[in-house]
């Protein structure tokens, strides 16, 4: 049941998204930085009900085979990098698609 499951976010993720929402609160309305809040946490939610939800990355550098990719809505261009866990699933990264995503997730999950 998905309740009694968690969504772990990393040190990593969280400043991706502080950093997400300063930019969006520095260059766009204020309205625009709590709907990014909001749809990130819709979408932990659905990811947490449905895990396998998202595409597998399918980077082999990785140590993990099981990261996989879901898009916040409205927000096209960012994604989030995920794994299901024991009890629920592990943030990895926030990231805006543009950003070398392979070095960024390498240097998160070594």
């Amino acid at each position: 049941m998905a309740s009694d499951r968690i969504v772990y976010r990393s040190q990593l993720a969280i400043d991706d998204l502080e950093e997400l929402v300063s930019y969006y609160l520095k260059e766009a309305q204020h309205t625009v930085a709590l709907r990014l809040i909001d749809n990130t946490e819709r979408a932990f939610d659905q990811i947490l009900a449905m895990p396998k939800i998202g595409a597998l990355l399918g980077l082999d550098e990785l140590p993990y085979e099981d990261i996989r990719r879901w898009h916040i809505q409205g927000f096209k261009h960012l994604v989030i990098f995920y794994r299901e866990v024991a009890d629920g699933i592990e943030i990895i990264r926030v990231l805006h698609s543009a950003r070398d995503i392979p070095a960024l997730l390498k240097a998160s999950v070594t």
